[in-house]
């Protein structure tokens, strides 16, 4: 079914964009020659597809609060941030899902930002160390295909550049954002607020950039109390106010109210020094400081006789009973306070000569990190004035990566070697408390910690065989530890066995240029993607809610390929790569969800699954008319679990959070040089929420729906040195959901002062 739209994608591409320009390609007889073409060859440079955004583009187009924001536009990514500032901003593209943290990688200026603690929601990259201000480039490389990089590459890597200053230059902002948000009983209108200020310069040989960035906002629900339509005779508090809708499998439901309604400040503090010796060699230190100070709060829809607020226990809705002390329908806010600190040290040289080096030393630190949460249960009906809950700490979890790398330049050749090393620590304790809102620590209620660690030594060789051909090869050995595994509650103790495992992955790319219009690329690589210290170590027992570790987990084994064929003209390009993903043992996690409203999250090895598609991309300067520039992309994926003999009955099933389409389009027009406008759309298509594909009903809450998002975005530099802005996102108020409802219409507004 996805070939008879893959062949009809492909010869428009390769026919239709000599219509879309403004120019022609400059035509010399026997040969196609491109001059000043306005991107290079990305075919010979790098092993696999590479797209890029940089700061112009991202100022133009995107209506960006956060770091995340800017990748949105991208071939194939989109960023699970449902809400600004959402702090679960998972990253996923051609064959990876919203919430598989581990499976992609994001560094900034070198430095590991993927937080590979889990491979879940609640590991998202630590975007809070970047502001939108300081990007100066975004790159997504697309696969496991460089030996440069572990095999939670599979899904691809992210880097973010920024710049250090050349003389002294300032800039300061502020910005506004506002979402009236409707659904069920709710109806908010809501205004964020952002301030940020950078500065810095460059004094001889020694150049600093300090930032500040503070964010504040209140998100619209995240999650609601919801029920199954009860078959139970009436018991419980009679109270009203309640709806009722259709859940993801069909059936009859009802809402009780709105929870994880969160308001949070993130304030973010960073510096950056670099040195540079008379030999070329810069030595750079960073550091980044993380706060953040959060409230989640409910709103419940239901009252009693008297009117009161009713937030838990047993209640009689329509002369049916409800027990809301369940992890889906029980009404429990929570707040969460942390501070944490990144630090780097990067020491390179780089004069592309016959020798450079490069040394990276990083380390991240939860210096401070508490989650407290009420727990409503059959008595108490007010978490807000009944205080009891529980405090999770995750003080002292973090991680330490150190990377070395000589590149060797012979003749015909560019030759990288490597070794790294990666250190992932967890240490979480809970306590039962009297005061969540106060984080007073009670009794002692569970402990979860453990280790990874991972040895690496790569080579990557590109050899330009000719001026028409170039092979990459590479491989990556790898040696991985997990160790130091403890659970512990109030009666069991459990101590897991050490674990370690030796693994190889090569690589392979094969590039041809016959003429410099036209190239082609053939890429396949080998990855393991080893299970995260919390996948194997951590479990948590929330009231009903229970996550399960599995100390047992193996290591998924990546097998990825890509063929691809790009055609560059005067003034743009035209893409398209067919892809392949073959995951043996692959990591994927699963909730089950029992009658009574309780849930067990568990990670589970799944024999075989199978992932393929078509992504499709171009991008224009001066189309169809001057000073309009136009950029799209499409991506057409068909996945598949092959085998599964532990749930045999998942075989030929979809992968979750795997949509089957995703396009893209921005067109950009300059009206003058102080006075562009944007306008884009975004649509993704029929997803699975549930491993078993049971969630036929996807336009709901819970559920994966179809979206279509339109954005426009207007900047007028209107004085010397001063720029505003204004944008609106998701302007036709497109409700959707990925499992959480998504944001409704939100507006932009921005003044920036640049020096």
């Amino acid at each position: 079914m996805i070939l008879k739209k893959i062949i009809p994608a492909i010869l428009y591409l390769c026919v239709a964009p000599s219509a879309l320009s403004g120019e022609t390609s400059d035509l010399v007889t026997g040969t196609i020659t491109v001059k000043d073409s306005f991107v290079d060859s990305r075919i010979m440079k790098f092993p696999a597809t590479v797209e890029t955004y940089d700061k112009k583009q991202i100022e133009e187009s995107v209506n960006a609060a956060t770091p995340a924001q800017t990748l949105k536009y991208l071939p194939s990514i989109q960023v699970r941030e449902r809400s600004i500032g959402d702090r679960n901003g998972i990253i996923s593209s051609r064959t990876i899902g919203s919430v598989s943290s581990a499976q992609s990688m994001l560094y900034a200026d070198g430095v590991l930002l993927s937080n590979l603690l889990g491979n879940s929601f609640s590991y998202p990259p630590r975007w809070g160390m970047v502001n939108p201000e300081e990007i100066q480039r975004i790159s997504m490389m697309y696969g496991p295909f460089s030996s440069l990089y572990a095999g939670n590459s599979l899904g691809g890597v992210i880097h973010i550049e920024t710049r250090m200053p050349e003389r002294l230059e300032a800039h300061a902002g502020v910005q506004s954002f506002t979402q009236n948000f409707k659904l069920y009983g709710t109806d908010q209108t809501k205004i964020g607020n952002r301030e940020f200020f950078s500065i810095g310069n460059k004094v001889n040989d020694f150049s600093f950039w300090a930032s500040m960035n503070r964010l504040e906002n209140t998100a619209q629900p995240l999650d609601f109390s919801v029920a199954n339509l009860s078959l139970d005779p009436a018991g419980g508090t009679p109270v009203t106010g309640a709806y009722q809708d259709k859940g993801i499998s069909n059936q009859d439901r009802v809402i009780f109210g709105a929870t994880a309604i969160d308001t949070s400040i993130q304030t973010n503090g960073k510096f950056k020094g670099q040195y540079e010796f008379l030999n070329g060699s810069k030595l750079t230190y960073t550091i980044g400081l993380w706060d953040l100070d959060s409230r989640q709060n409910v709103q419940s829809y239901i009252k009693d006789n008297d009117g009161n607020s009713i937030y838990g226990g047993d209640v009689n809705f329509n002369n049916k009973k409800y027990s809301l002390t369940g992890s889906t329908n029980r009404m429990s806010p929570a707040q969460a306070e942390a501070s944490h600190v990144m630090q780097s040290i990067d020491f390179k040289s780089n004069d592309k000569g016959f020798f450079n080096w490069q040394m990276t030393l990083s380390d991240y630190d939860y210096s401070k990190d508490l989650s407290n949460r009420g727990n409503v249960n059959g008595t108490s009906t007010n978490p807000y004035i009944t205080k009891i809950g529980q405090i999770t700490d995750l003080s002292g979890t973090g991680w330490t990566v150190f990377d070395s790398r000589v590149t060797l330049r012979p003749k015909d050749h560019t030759i990288d070697l490597g070794y790294h090393l990666d250190y992932y620590h967890l240490r979480q304790t809970v306590n039962v408390s009297n005061d969540w809102m106060g984080s007073q620590k009670g009794a002692f209620s569970s402990l979860s910690s453990g280790n990874t660690k991972t040895h690496a030594v790569y080579i990557q060789d590109k050899w330009q065989i000719t001026p028409l051909w170039a092979l990459t090869l590479g491989g990556r050995q790898e040696h991985y530890e997990a160790y130091d595994g403890v659970n512990q509650n109030t009666t069991n103790l459990a101590r897991y066995e050490d674990r370690s495992r030796n693994t190889f992955s090569p690589k392979v790319s094969l590039s041809f240029e016959p003429i410099p219009a036209w190239g082609f690329r053939a890429a396949f690589g080998k990855a393991y993607r080893f299970p995260t210290v919390t996948e194997l170590f951590q479990q948590l027992t929330s009231s009903t809610t229970i996550v399960t570790n599995n100390p047992n987990l193996k290591p998924e084994q990546i097998y990825s390929s890509e063929i691809t064929a790009e055609r560059r003209f005067q003034n743009g390009l035209a893409r398209a790569s067919l892809f392949r993903e073959d995951r043996y043992d692959a990591l994927i996690s699963q909730t089950n969800v029992s009658p009574v409203g309780n849930s067990t999250s568990y990670v589970q090895n799944v024999d075989h699954v199978r992932i393929y598609g078509i992504e499709l991309a171009t991008e224009w300067k001066n189309a169809i008319i001057p000073k309009l520039d136009l950029m799209a992309n499409a991506t057409l994926t068909d996945s598949e679990i092959l085998k599964n003999d532990a749930a045999p009955s998942y075989i030929n099933k979809k992968v979750p959070r795997i949509p089957r389409q995703l396009y893209k389009a921005v067109a950009t027009y300059r009206v003058s040089e102080d006075f562009t406008m944007s306008l884009a759309a975004r649509y993704s298509g029929r997803q699975f929420i549930q491993l078993d594909n049971s969630d036929i009903n996807p336009e709901t809450y819970a559920g994966a729906s179809r979206l279509l998002f339109v954005d426009a975005k207007a900047n007028y530099k209107f004085k010397d040195r001063w720029t505003a802005s204004l944008g609106i996102d998701n302007i036709f108020n497109d409700q959707a959901y990925v499992h959480h409802p998504l944001s409704q219409r939100t507006g932009y507004a921005q003044i920036k002062f640049d020096y």
